[in-house]
């Protein structure tokens, strides 16, 4: 997400340390964990624009805590609580309303190609913002780029509720109770019943290892060479337009056959990029490295957002979005509180290294994975 790229480095930039930002995200994706399926299953019942409307709101609120708030431990970690509940308020709702833009007007057939090429258009260009941001406004707003950030989530909820329509919600059952257990059983029911959703938990949780090593990539450029927070723009305003770039590349050529067998061949480039940062001894091959690895991720991504939508029934699809999602958030969580007594000693080359190892055995799931749909 585009916190975890911009709050990283503009919080250690004003003094709050890797501990205490790796702690932040285990709050984070805690309460992510904790609220993806409830808040899932409030968008399938009352309407997706709305949960995506609440979820803008909290995220800004967020926003303005760090941006205003002390170095203190509590308030950076309130902050983080909060951006974490809103982010589960957006994830799903968000999601299931572009989808639900994207059906042919007969509103049964889903132009998969048109939808996962506009959300990713839209993602890289929030990140190449988010890049920006933290090269250059960190210099000269600190962690008043946080009050920045803000005004464009506000933004953003502003123009959900203007100017996107409401997905038709269900209200047809007498007890939300009944309803949130409902929906989370057909959600897991969906799951168990097809190889490709059951192979792509594993799948994602091992590809997000990488994410937990964001807190030092600032200081890991400027290790290698790299001068100021505006060599980090250089890497991810890079990193993001050159997975733009693979993605346009395939978007309209894609078929479902092929969804599982990209995700592999991606991952295995990952897999190769993460190797060369091992051995990176100079900025230019740690770019080089880091971009393999976004250029990868423009082939991935939107192969397993393909899969997720489509193996999902509309009825609970954005309930079976927020299950998927709970399983790779409190394996975050966790991840995020055991690193964080040991980030600030922990060295990048061994860091990439077990990402590397990650990338690789999410490899061997999706191929798994191809071989079981193909009996």
């Amino acid at each position: 997400m585009v916190f975890t790229i911009a709050a990283s480095p503009i919080l250690h930039e004003a003094g709050v340390s890797f501990q205490t930002i790796s702690l932040g995200f285990g709050v984070l994706y805690s309460i992510l964990a904790i609220t993806e399926v409830p808040t899932g299953v409030w968008a399938d019942v009352f309407g997706a624009r709305k949960s995506a409307i609440i979820g803008g709101i909290l995220q800004t609120m967020s926003l303005v805590i760090l941006g205003l708030g002390s170095s203190a431990t509590w308030q950076v970690l309130s902050g983080f609580a909060l951006y974490g509940l809103g982010s589960s308020c957006v994830s799903g709702a968000l999601s299931a309303l572009l989808f639900g833009a994207n059906k042919d007007q007969d509103g049964e057939h889903f132009n998969s190609n048109h939808y996962f090429s506009m959300t990713e258009k839209v993602a890289v260009a929030s990140y190449v913002v988010a890049s920006v941001s933290v090269g250059f406004l960190s210099q000269w707003f600190g962690r008043g780029s946080f009050l920045i950030a803000g005004a464009f989530y506000l933004f953003a909820a502003a123009f959900i509720a203007f100017f996107m329509s409401e997905l038709p919600p269900e209200r047809e059952f007498h007890s939300i109770r009944k309803e949130f257990v409902s929906r989370i059983n057909e959600g897991f029911a969906a799951i168990r019943s097809s190889i490709h959703l059951k192979a792509l938990l594993p799948i994602r949780v091992l590809h997000q290892v990488e994410t937990i090593l964001g807190v030092l990539w600032l200081p890991w450029i400027q290790k290698l060479g790299g001068g100021d927070a505006r060599w980090f723009s250089v890497l991810a305003t890079g990193s993001y337009l050159l997975r733009y770039a693979v993605n346009h590349f395939f978007s309209g050529k894609s078929r479902p056959e092929t969804y599982m067998p990209r995700i592999g061949y991606a991952l295995a480039c990952m897999a190769l990029g993460s190797l060369i940062c091992v051995f990176a001894e100079n900025v230019w091959l740690a770019l080089f490295g880091v971009w393999t690895m976004a250029g990868a991720r423009g082939a991935f991504l939107p192969a397993v957002q393909a899969i997720q939508h489509e193996e999902f029934p509309e009825r609970v699809r954005t309930t079976g979005l927020s299950v998927v999602n709970f399983s790779t958030e409190i394996i975050f969580a966790a991840s995020y509180f055991v690193s964080a007594p040991f980030i600030d000693r922990l060295s990048v080359s061994s860091a990439w290294a077990i990402s590397c190892g990650s990338f690789l055995l999410a490899g061997a799931f999706a191929l798994a994975g191809f071989r079981a749909a193909q009996k």
